[in-house]
């Protein structure tokens, strides 16, 4: 890709996802709308977080807060996994000492069997997401949009245990003891999520993140029968849809694990602070990678050191191309401004000599 000033934000990060080299990589990073912004602490005051999900106009609002003062290349619309839950009739909400709680619990093939993971109830009980992604596309015109997903596998964990667990224990028994049953549910969350992924993708976003923050629940060599080849229909729905969306899939602590995760033949995968990049492509067959600065790097280094490891990063993929600079994990809400800044001003003055 040539180097030239004129170029969007998101023209490059489509260049970016595409496996280009690009004079620097593009921006974003997981959670960059949350508690670590003072207004978003502000907007919190007013509204509850399932009130700014569910009404489009705060939603837009907590999506653009990084974007006006960062200057990030990426806006991911604020909203959670767990809207997929609620749609198929399965509400979510926050216990008040933490974590996730769950309307009831998926045990049995009838519970699956009763979930709706029709295309029009998908829609219609998704619609305010398609609202807000409609009012930030016409917002941002040169700004990359996200939207992004749960994987079946991950949202199943959260509904079989009822919310948020220490180890997921009761999910893992229930996928080896009741296949019949996990099926059953793998197959309507696929459903849904298809139908939200192409749902979002009409709605004019650049790319969908797929999250799959439980992959790791997975045994060894068995993540591509429970999550992957779904993650991989995924995919596919997003490409059916015609609109040249990009698919970035994120697996937590996975890195060891990097080369189950090609079968869901992403465009791009996103990678924890754990690998060095330019190592991870040789694994990857030439898909983009994002990533992977470590987070407690923007809540415990000092901006200098901020910036050296973010140049550090950078340098290492420049040989290579297809590289979107991220974090390895969800921002931390006590990382410092100073230091996110620090990393923004690193990646917007490199200059890769290669495109001058």
């Amino acid at each position: 890709m040539e180097s030239d000033k004129r170029i969007t934000s998101r023209r490059l990060f489509k260049a970016a996802c595409s496996g280009e080299k690009t004079p620097r990589p593009p921006v974003w990073v997981m959670r960059q709308a949350g508690r670590y912004l003072p207004e978003y602490r502000r907007l919190k005051q007013k509204h509850s977080f399932l009130e700014i999900v569910k009404t489009p106009e705060l939603a837009v609002e907590a999506t653009l807060q990084p974007i006006d003062r960062f200057g990030f290349d990426c806006a991911i619309l604020f909203s959670d996994i767990l809207v997929v839950c609620e749609a198929l009739g399965v509400g979510y909400d926050f216990r008040e000492g933490g974590g996730i709680t769950l309307s009831r619990k998926i045990r049995t093939l009838k519970d699956a069997e009763e979930l709706d993971a029709s295309a029009d109830n998908v829609r219609s009980k998704l619609k305010y997401v398609a609202d807000a992604l409609k009012i930030l596309r016409s917002r941002l015109p040169d700004t990359a949009l996200l939207g992004f997903c749960g994987s079946p596998f991950t949202l199943g964990a959260y509904m079989v245990e009822g919310g948020s667990g220490n180890d997921f224990s009761e999910y893992s028994q229930f996928a080896r003891k009741n296949r019949e049953a996990f099926d059953a549910l793998m197959g309507k969350l696929s459903k849904a999520v298809c139908e939200y992924v192409k749902m979002q993708c009409e709605c004019g976003v650049d790319a969908v993140q797929i999250f799959d923050s439980h992959a790791a629940l997975a045994p060894a060599g068995e993540y591509g029968s429970l999550s992957g080849n779904l993650n991989r229909e995924i995919a596919q729905a997003a490409r059916s849809a015609g609109t040249g969306a990009k698919v970035i899939l994120y697996a937590n602590a996975m890195t060891s694990r990097l080369g189950e995760l090609l079968c869901a033949n992403a465009d791009a995968y996103s990678l924890s602070s754990q690998i060095r990049l330019s190592e991870a492509a040789k694994l990857c067959g030439g898909a983009a990678l994002q990533g992977n600065l470590d987070p407690a790097s923007l809540s415990e280094d000092s901006p200098e050191f901020v910036a050296e490891k973010t140049r550090r990063i950078i340098s290492d993929m420049v040989p290579l191309g297809g590289h979107i600079f991220n974090l390895g994990h969800g921002i931390r809400p006590d990382a410092k401004i100073e230091n996110v800044e620090a990393m923004c001003s690193a990646i917007f003055e490199f200059k890769n000599c290669d495109n001058e």
